[in-house]
């Protein structure tokens, strides 16, 4: 016998459907579905996306993501967004109600980028590794895209989201007149972030 669900989760269901179709985004660390700021009535928010997944009993999470400008947008800056997440371990709760899923999820290579972008940020006490809040389809973005949300190195040009090669990993290397704006580079250009590092703890060990 069909199991009995409610009108509503029925509607969710057929939601969370449509739109895992037409925007979900697959990687080794689950599912991502990006809404940006501000997207209008005629498309469900993040929030929208929640209480539907919610209804359907699927565990999510819903972060910061930004990504890249739009071509046609008189601004240059990051088109900030929220994303719902469901961790790999958890798609199975949406499975459930999406059986094709099954073979998608089974289908992810295990060395497939996961939502983190990271980087290295030399600091005057030593070096951090942090997480750049990217929307998880940041892999497939083209090279013009990431050259406008400065994915690429700032001396060389370099595509930073290729870590294959460990000398050419992403640091942050700011100017000194624009120390609140990040600035890609890769190892090979700026020492993988020692002179900087250096340079910083020089500053500190000068301040009053």
């Amino acid at each position: 016998m069909a199991e009995a669900v409610a009108p509503e989760v029925r509607a969710a269901q057929r939601r969370v459907i449509s739109t895992v179709r037409v925007s979900g985004v697959f990687n080794g660390d689950g599912l991502a579905l990006w809404r940006e700021d501000g997207c209008g009535e005629w498309k469900a928010t993040a929030a929208d996306l929640s209480r539907d997944l919610e209804l359907l009993e699927v565990p999510h999470t819903i972060v910061t993501a930004f990504r890249f400008p739009l071509a046609s947008s008189h601004s240059k800056a990051m088109r900030r967004g929220e994303e719902v997440r469901v961790v790999r371990n958890d798609l199975t709760h949406l499975i459930r109600w999406m059986p094709s899923l099954k073979e998608t999820v089974g289908d992810i290579p295990d060395d497939s980028p996961g939502w983190a972008f990271r980087l290295f940020q030399p600091r005057a006490e030593g070096m951090a590794i942090l997480n750049m809040a990217l929307s998880a389809d940041w892999p497939a973005w083209s090279k013009k895209q990431a050259r406008a949300a400065r994915l690429v190195c700032a001396e060389c040009d370099y595509d930073l989201r290729d870590f294959k090669d460990e000398t050419r990993l992403p640091y942050d290397i700011r100017l000194p007149e624009q120390p609140n704006r990040r600035r890609l580079v890769c190892g090979r250009c700026c020492g993988d972030g020692v002179p900087e590092m250096e340079r910083l703890a020089l500053l500190a060990g000068e301040a009053p």
